[in-house]
């Protein structure tokens, strides 16, 4: 099953992207929030998510305000906005912010499937030609450092990783590991800024990647 969080305050909107993409997104499981408050409940009631669409205009939230927000709850929670604004200024300033993907509320429903699937695989996409005047696509994940050996972890890290890419939430690892929630979004915050990923998402596609390299 893959869970993907709609943060509008549009209903027309939230329960049209989850019409879409639950018929278009083999196994997508579509949660909805209407603020950050709510949205911030449903992350800490039933994380982890595999993707945010997160709307850049919110009741509750000024700007990046959501972005940042969503992102201190939990640091590896793969977060794209989506805007009726698609000025170069915006979107460059969505990658500066550490958003994982910028999607524009005009674009054609098939290209938001494609995208939304791009994204779950662990990449990142910002429309082509806004990224300071030149054409951005993306690309496969770099290698380097992705395997707990090449990362420098302690431990409780390696412990920590191991299960991350196995798919547990922050609240099962704290339980297997007996440990607190709060030690273990530390942990995974540390293991994403040493992996250079952004997002939990992306530490476990580079991580199978990587795996099935090794069994080739």
């Amino acid at each position: 099953m893959v869970k993907i969080l709609i943060v509008d305050d549009h209903s027309v909107i939230r329960s049209g992207m989850k019409a879409l993409l639950e018929i278009e997104v083999d196994g997508a499981s579509v949660f909805l929030a209407a603020s950050i408050a709510e949205a911030l409940q449903t992350v800490e009631a039933s994380q982890p998510f595999d993707l945010v669409l997160l709307d850049l205009k919110l009741p509750d939230a000024n700007g990046f305000e959501g972005l940042n927000r969503l992102k201190q709850a939990d640091p590896a929670m793969s977060v794209a906005l989506i805007s009726g604004e698609e000025d170069r200024e915006t979107v460059n300033r969505a990658r500066a912010e550490g958003a994982d993907g910028f999607i524009p509320k005009t674009a054609d429903p098939r290209v938001i499937v494609n995208v939304v699937e791009l994204l779950l695989t662990g990449e990142v996409f910002f429309p082509r030609v806004l990224f300071d005047g030149e054409a951005v696509s993306p690309g496969p994940l770099p290698e380097a450092g992705s395997r707990p050996e090449r990362l420098d972890l302690t431990k409780r890290q390696t412990d920590v990783y191991s299960l991350v890419v196995a798919g547990l939430s922050n609240k099962e690892i704290a339980r297997d590991l007996e440990l607190t929630e709060s030690t273990v979004k530390t942990h995974v915050a540390a293991i994403l800024q040493k992996a250079g990923a952004t997002s939990r998402g992306k530490l476990i596609a580079r991580s199978k990647n990587l795996t099935d390299r090794y069994r080739a």
